[in-house]
């Protein structure tokens, strides 16, 4: 959710930061005495729109197959590097054995510190990119144990594996004999972890030694027999039921066993960051184009956003794009994530420009900035990167910025910069350097590109550690992701929309989820007029469902906004029921009308503009599930809306959870008994998410049979070093069932 309207300063004549002067530069005449610099005042207008031309067929631009790609995988289990080369021969993965590295002492207290371990031995070892795993059983009633003692849990490994699985096994039925059969629940649990060079890149964790690795975690539920049964599998497999499967690993086929375990779920998630990872490092890094022109865009777009209050950024840049019709497709694109940039680093950016004119240094507020000081901000952005457009540290002098290049490339433009370019970068220098001078946590807020009381409610809710990964990674881009429908061939729209040059890979859940890993105008496929397929983050995909639709059901989209839960909630009844979807905004709900009609849904779907009135309510009948994704602070999604980074004060925060209470009652009420309440956010903050899911559990007397933190809502799954590239924004549901009767 956006506030309406903004906060102003109380400052006159647009000077920069908190009550010093600031920069007048860029309000002078258009384009400087010789016509050939930019407008920095960013409100020019008047360009006239290249004609339209008749639309070609797009050529085929099917990127090209990934090379083939090579692991070590250190283990020393013939057994384990067996399975995994069975999960990764349709894969194309070339597992190489690793069974003769140096052993590694397991002495972590995760599985995840173990799997660390190992893999990034083998790279220091090898050189090589490397796996390793690290998995064990986990018995309810015996307090997590064996655990990651699992290969050791009857004694010291002898060297004969098959002795050693019958002797853990016969300690295990021997802790359990007393155990009744309803309380021997257990799972497995799977940590692989991929280190070395091709792990490295934002969001990345690094081992003490300086190796890049990353995490992927992964459990299969289900409970411990009283005896064997199965000869297949190895460790534990012959006494664990799989609740998925409804008989032991031991007696599935490797294929069954594959789809549903541990190691197989922790495989899957792997190969999606493994394709993101390698096209990411295929992909030419190509420096910004930028001209002059591109360089007046930023300005205006930057005035645009400014003036707007610092809210609805895209409209600032829509309009900058849309009045220069000169700029091609790579300058448009630079111009975007420059701005974008802008927006992530404001508070450094506007305490540089209080270095330039010397000001008093003091805790940047850029809510206080005025259209006027966007000139000196797309400068400073520009002196911010490097001619790729990644982030400099300024450590020095000597630093290769993307305005160094600019300046070459256009020498007409030195004589319109605010200050000579040695002293823009030294002004990005002393800030950073200031940031350690600001008070409290001031400097690390700033730092992390977030207001300082969103720092600090996130420290208090996470921890310091938790909370800069949170802004780490809704600080890189996200992916623009689908939902596939059930009736869509799913190989067939991949293919088409491949065409087009956009390479894709298949999230491992929720099913149907795919990310674009470049982009493309998909909306023009065929498949996409046909409905085969809608635009939805993951994690939004992830709170349908949680929703468990099934066919013949009525359901509810309460706070249904364009329509995207809408369509999915649609597509799980599966031409069978309805969906209500209600919202308060008339143009929301039109979008969601046409997106509805494209999708061919009309039969199952009727849209209404919700009433704030209870009688209203009671005629809309009672409902098998009702979906409420609450108004909320959108902390789950800052880098989507990167400008909010900067209202979201204690204030803001404290908005909304009464708000989300009542509405969650009154949505409630028409639930029917044995039905189910989802309640959702976009929130990272358990005063907005748990408290009220539990508060509402309470008070209504219904049981919470779900709860789920998503994305970078998530701490744990966050600590694993995920990838932003392929990774859902964060939320948070929880599911709440009425009672009978």
């Amino acid at each position: 959710m956006q506030r309406q309207g903004g906060r102003q300063g109380g400052r006159q004549g647009g000077r920069l930061g908190g009550g010093g002067g600031g920069p007048r530069w860029g309000n002078g005449p258009g384009r400087g005495g010789d016509g050939s610099g930019p407008r920095w005042g960013g409100d020019a207008r008047g360009f006239e729109q290249r004609p339209q031309r008749p639309r070609r067929p797009p050529p085929d631009r099917t990127p090209q197959p990934l090379p083939p790609l090579e692991l070590l995988f250190a283990t020393g289990n013939a057994k384990k590097l067996a399975e995994l080369r069975e999960l990764a021969e349709p894969t194309g993965l070339t597992i190489r054995d690793g069974t003769d590295l140096p052993e590694v002492v397991e002495d972590g207290a995760t599985f995840v510190e173990n799997a660390r371990k190992k893999a990034v031995a083998a790279v220091l070892q090898t050189g090589l990119s490397a796996l390793a795993d690290d998995s064990g059983l986990l018995v309810d009633a015996l307090d997590g144990a064996p655990g990651v003692l699992s290969a050791r849990y009857g004694g010291p490994p002898t060297g004969d594996r098959a002795a050693d699985d019958a002797r853990n096994i016969e300690k295990l039925l021997d802790a359990l004999e007393e155990t009744p059969d309803d309380a021997r629940g257990a799972h497995f649990a799977c940590a692989l972890v991929l280190a070395g060079p091709l792990a490295d890149g934002p969001g990345a964790l690094h081992s003490d030694e300086g190796v890049p690795y990353r995490a992927f975690f992964s459990r299969s539920f289900g409970r411990i027999l009283r005896e064997r049964d199965g000869e297949g599998g190895f460790g534990y497999d012959p006494v664990f039921l799989s609740d998925d499967l409804g008989c032991t690993f031991a007696s599935a086929s490797a294929a069954e066993k594959h789809s549903v375990s541990h190691r197989g779920r922790a495989f899957a998630a792997l190969l999606p960051a493994l394709t993101a990872l390698r096209a990411r490092d295929e992909a030419p890094s190509a420096p910004l184009f930028l001209r002059p022109l591109g360089l007046e865009a930023l300005v205006h777009a930057l005035a645009e956003t400014i003036g707007g209050g610092l809210r609805y950024a895209v409209r600032g840049l829509e309009s900058a794009l849309s009045e220069r019709p000169g700029l091609g497709a790579k300058e448009r694109a630079a111009v975007a994530a420059l701005h974008i940039h802008a927006l992530r680093r404001l508070g450094v950016l506007q305490l540089a420009a209080g270095a330039l004119l010397g000001e008093a240094l003091q805790t940047p507020d850029p809510r206080r900035l005025r259209p006027r000081d966007a000139g000196v901000l797309a400068v400073l952005t520009l002196a911010d990167v490097d001619e790729k457009g990644h982030r400099l540290p300024h450590r020095g002098p000597g630093e290769r910025s993307a305005l160094t290049g600019l300046l070459e490339r256009h020498t007409n433009l030195i004589g319109h910069l605010p200050a000579p370019a040695s002293k823009i970068d030294k002004a990005l220098r002393t800030a950073t350097h200031a940031l350690d001078q600001l008070p409290g946590d001031d400097g690390a807020a700033i730092a992390a590109g977030a207001h300082p009381e969103l720092y600090a409610a996130l420290v208090e809710a996470f921890g310091a550690a938790s909370a800069s990964r949170v802004l780490d990674y809704l600080a890189e881009q996200g992916p623009p992701t689908l939902r596939l429908t059930r009736d869509a061939d799913a190989d067939e729209v991949l293919r088409e929309i491949s065409r087009l040059g956009a390479r894709t890979v298949r999230l491992p859940e929720p099913p149907g989820a795919v990310a674009l890993l470049s982009t493309a105008r998909i909306t023009v496929t065929e498949a996409f007029h046909r409905g085969d397929f809608e635009m939805q983050d993951a994690g939004s995909q992830q709170i349908c469902t949680m929703a468990a639709v099934q066919p013949g059901m009525r359901v509810a989209d309460w706070c249904a906004g364009a329509g995207g839960k809408t369509l999915a909630l649609a597509d799980a009844l599966q031409g069978e029921g309805e969906v209500v979807a209600l919202d308060v905004h008339d143009g929301r709900l039109r979008e969601a009308q046409r997106r509805v009609g494209r999708a061919g849904v009309q039969d199952l779907v009727r849209i209404e503009r919700h009433a704030d009135d209870a009688e209203a309510d009671a005629r809309l009948g009672d409902f098998d599930v009702v979906l409420v994704d609450a108004p909320c602070s959108s902390t789950g999604a800052l880098r989507r809306t990167p400008e909010l980074r900067w209202h979201t004060d204690a204030a803001w925060l404290q908005r909304f959870p009464e708000q989300q209470r009542a509405i969650a009652l009154r949505a409630a009420a028409r639930v029917r008994p044995g039905g189910r309440l989802v309640y959702a956010t976009c929130s990272l903050m358990p005063a907005e998410n748990e408290a009220v899911a539990h508060a509402l559990a309470e008070e209504l007397g219904w049981k919470l049979v779900a709860e789920q933190r998503i994305g970078p809502s998530n701490p744990e799954w966050l600590a694993h070093g995920p990838l932003a590239q392929i990774g859902p924004d964060g939320f948070y549901s929880a599911a709440l069932e009425r009672p009978h009767g």
